[in-house]
């Protein structure tokens, strides 16, 4: 009797609630619970023309004030109602008030608290349908929290229903259309994030196909995609860029000419949601400093700094006001415009703006980062962007005429998105056009680009994952360069053995160094040979066909666990304490400090002391900053051979929390945050040596890395129609010096995405094989490398994130790379003994991937 009246009592108060809602969204929820979509449609998304009563996001109902509860908003309203429908077990309800919220949630970091609530909806009531657009946030919110696996599981799911459990009935095929373009965007943003830019832009561009080709196109998933591309072409190598403008008929000459006409169709179809139509600014501005950088004279800089100029501050003004920043995504895209905002000034010679701005970006940028899942909405916060908005005008103000580009301009965004419209009409899907497919050459021909051993840190707070794991290289350091000292651990640590160098090598010339162990242990070698002109690392990638990503069938329950980790198979490394060579950086339109080498014709622009006493009047009032530092942000193409380097703010985070046992012992792990990150949402893990080491050997670590992601392309593309097995991804890793300007407090870390996970050791750089874990892959890869860079290199040392049964996206770091050539790999290099340690003792006969792909062993090889 009790509980029923609590039920009566909770029905009549959700029905009482559900009242005080607006007309507006009354009529959304009958909407939703009679499941006539599968996403809600914003009024703007599918219509060509917009009236101004449609010139609104279902957001800003659900923001707007309540017009009955004194101090509550529509989203308090909804989410009370949520809970009193979950108490009435009315579920269908509920999650159809969930439905009108999730956007809402995710804008204000409050997802997990909605996926919790339909978890727990669907476990007890399993056949309550639930939305595709709430199942696909958790694929989101899974790929920005760094379990990468969660995601494709989730999007595979929804791909390939089980028809017996599937609930969700689709009204139209549109419906359903829509709902695959999603999809196959997230799977595109998935890659994006592993630094796959290839695969990541096929996914995008057959996003847009789908979103595109509905009766009635849809503009939103379109700009998203768009959105998303601008970072692709951004980053994709020019002759990856030739094979997706032959596949999709892109229309630019160049891949930063695609990116800056992805970013104004995505900010022109944007321009009705401020958050979007101000990111897609900001990443307009973005592109438009890379061009200037790249610049072939002053004139030609000058005219791409204006339009950055203007771009930026259009996207910081789209933002109003200090009340209309009210979520986390806004906030950070505000400040990532102003941090960029101030390279542009720096660069067009407003360097007392530039200093002023960029100092009270790294205030924002530390309030930002302090507070990880929600909004900070403190009174510091909200003073520091009143008083930006205030000046803005003065800070953006420039005396020099504005520039357009040729075709394309910002004062007149229609008729250059309209324009850039067709040409998204143009893209097609590779099997509806007569194209010819580029030739694969033969692989033998390539050679092997850069790498260093990088380490992927991670750990979800419940002390699953692992740093390092206990495969650290420990070294016995000894300041006489003329010998050799070993130190193995009774756990088999790593072993590092190197000889003195005095020499100066050439940029492709680094010492190499390597991982050897009697049981699993790492040795480092570093010889003095200088190496031969290296062929082109290109040709590995020249012939990649269109590239689909294997469904994924990670069972959670067979993931492994830290417990797998065979104590044999750490590594211990013995070095000498010099380890770096000087190496120059091979910048492209960049010098080592992130300038332009192109001559500068900038005119001075100073601020007066009445301006001035402004700003320090404001400092003045601040906190100190503790942990946000300048820095530079470098970045290593293997495919080039080229080193990158970018001025940005980082944020160092709080230490991975990991059992004692689990923390490495050669690097400490801490999460980190870095403005121009790939994922402006995502989590990024710094690793730094416990012991000083040089700046080289984080660019060797790097360097080894980004060579491995280069060959493992080349390697999922000849295994894609091989439906027993899965992929396998190496994680990008970029290398950031901290206070590059201050040499007594400088230093350097290596930054890569955060992997939620347990972490598990396949194989080391001598004779270690885990005996149950390794499905072939791994050994296969091995092999593959050594015969695809013309036995030129081996990569080795095999470790991550896999699965039992060996399916789905296997995802890998901190590889060691042997090679008696190349001496750029830093100190895991065994050269010839570790390639023929493992053709002994870790692949002493080929499995049936090697089979598959028809590779051959060498004939000296046991």
């Amino acid at each position: 009797m009790e509980q029923e009246t609590c039920n009566a009592d909770s029905m009549q108060r959700l029905s009482s609630n559900l009242g005080l809602l607006s007309v507006g969204l009354q009529g959304l929820l009958r909407d939703a619970e009679a499941q006539r979509w599968s996403f809600i449609p914003e009024t703007w998304q599918f219509e060509d023309r917009v009236g101004e009563q449609d010139m609104y996001n279902v957001k800003d109902l659900i923001t707007a004030p309540s017009t009955h509860r004194s101090g509550k908003t529509e989203a308090d309203v909804l989410w009370e109602c949520a809970d009193l429908a979950v108490e009435c077990k009315n579920y269908p309800r509920a999650v159809a008030i969930l439905f009108l919220l999730d956007r809402y949630a995710f804008w204000q970091g409050t997802s997990p608290r909605l996926l919790k609530v339909i978890d727990d909806i669907r476990q007890a009531s399993p056949s309550t349908p639930v939305p595709p657009q709430i199942i696909i946030r958790k694929a989101r919110v899974l790929t920005n929290a760094g379990d990468l696996h969660g995601a494709e599981r989730v999007l595979d799911d929804i791909l390939n229903p089980d028809m017996e459990t599937a609930t969700w009935t689709y009204r139209s095929d549109s419906d359903r259309a829509i709902v695959h373009s999603v999809c196959i965007q997230i799977k595109g943003q998935v890659q994006l994030k592993l630094g796959q830019w290839y695969d990541a832009s096929t996914l995008i561009l057959d996003s847009i196909i789908g979103f595109r080709t509905l009766p009635k196109p849809d503009k939103k998933g379109i700009a998203s995609s768009v959105g998303l591309l601008m970072d692709v072409f951004k980053n994709i190598s020019y002759r990856d860029f030739q094979i997706l403008k032959q596949q999709y008929t892109l229309q630019a000459d160049s891949p930063l000419l695609e990116a800056y006409r992805s970013a104004e169709e995505a900010a022109h179809l944007s321009k009705y949601d401020p958050l979007f139509y101000a990111r897609h600014r900001r990443r307009a501005g973005e592109v438009l400093i890379q061009c200037a950088q790249q610049a072939r004279d002053s004139q030609e800089k000058q005219k791409f700094l204006q339009l950055a100029r203007t771009n930026l501050s259009e996207s910081l003004q789209s933002h109003e006001s200090v009340e209309a920043l009210r979520s986390r995504e806004q906030l950070c895209e505000f400040i990532c415009a102003l941090f960029q905002s101030c390279q542009v000034l720096e660069m067009t010679g407003a360097a007392e703006k530039s200093n002023n701005l960029t100092k009270m970006c790294m205030h924002l940028y530390e309030e930002y980062c302090a507070v990880e899942s929600s909004l900070s909405t403190s009174g510091s916060i909200k003073r520091m962007i009143h008083f930006i908005m205030e000046e803005l005008d003065t800070l953006m103000s420039t005396s020099q005429p504005q520039e357009t580009l040729e075709g394309d301009t910002t004062a007149s965004a229609t008729e250059t998105t309209l324009s850039y419209s067709l040409s998204i009409d143009h893209i097609v899907p590779e099997n509806s056009t007569t194209q010819t497919q580029p030739r694969e050459n033969n692989p033998s021909q390539a050679e092997g680009a850069t790498t260093t051993r990088n380490v992927t840190a991670e750990g979800d707070g419940k002390n699953r994952g692992t740093v390092d794991s206990g495969f650290d290289t420990t070294e016995d350091e000894d300041s006489d360069n003329t010998g050799t000292r070993s130190t193995v651990d009774p756990s088999a640590a790593t072993v590092d053995d190197a000889n003195s160098i005095e020499e100066n090598f050439p940029n492709d010339n680094l010492q190499s160094s390597s991982t050897i162990d009697p049981s699993a242990t790492t040795v480092d070698q570093t010889r003095t040979k200088l190496l031969q002109t290296p062929t082109d690392v290109d040709q590995l990638c020249q012939g990649i066909e269109k590239h689909h990503i294997q469904p994924s069938t990670v069972d959670p329950a067979k993931t492994t666990l830290g417990s797998t980790i065979d104590p044999s198979a750490t590594t211990v490394d013995v070095a000498n304490e010099k380890v770096g060579l000087d190496e120059e950086v091979g910048h492209v339109g960049k010098g080592e400090n992130g300038s332009s080498h192109v001559g500068d014709s900038r005119h001075e622009e100073s601020i007066s002391d009445e301006e001035q006493k402004k700003w320090d009047d404001m400092f003045a009032d601040l906190s100190p900053v503790t942990r946000v530092h300048k820095a530079f942000l470098h970045k290593y193409d293997p495919f080039n051979d080229k080193w990158e380097s970018e001025h940005t703010l980082v944020y160092l985070g709080d230490p991975l929390p990991l059992d004692e046992g689990k923390k490495g012992k050669q690097r400490d792990a801490f999460f980190v945050q870095y403005i121009s990150q790939e994922e402006a949402m995502g989590r990024y893990v710094g690793k730094r040596y416990k012991k000083d080491k040089p700046y080289e050997q984080y660019r060797q670590d790097v360097c080894c890395q980004m060579t491995a992601r280069k060959y493992v392309t080349v390697f999922n593309h000849k295994l894609r129609r091989q439906q027993d097995f899965g992929q396998i991804q190496y994680l990008p890793a970029v290398t950031l010096q901290v206070n590059h300007s201050q040499p007594d407090v400088s230093f350097t870390v290596n930054v890569e995405p955060y992997i939620d996970g347990d972490f598990v050791k396949l194989t080391n750089n001598l004779k270690y094989k885990h005996p149950v874990l390794d499905s072939g892959l791994a050994t296969a890869f091995t092999h593959f490398t050594y015969e695809a860079s013309g036995e030129k290199l081996m990569i080795v040392d095999i470790q991550g994130w896999t699965t039992v049964d060996g399916r789905g996206v296997t995802y890998f770091t901190d590889p060691q790379i042997h090679s008696e050539e190349i001496k750029k790999y830093g100190r895991g290099n065994l050269g010839d003994r570790g390639v023929q340690a493992f053709w002994r003792e870790q692949h002493p006969r080929c499995n049936k991937v090697c089979m598959l792909l028809k590779l051959r062993r060498p004939v000296e090889a046991p």
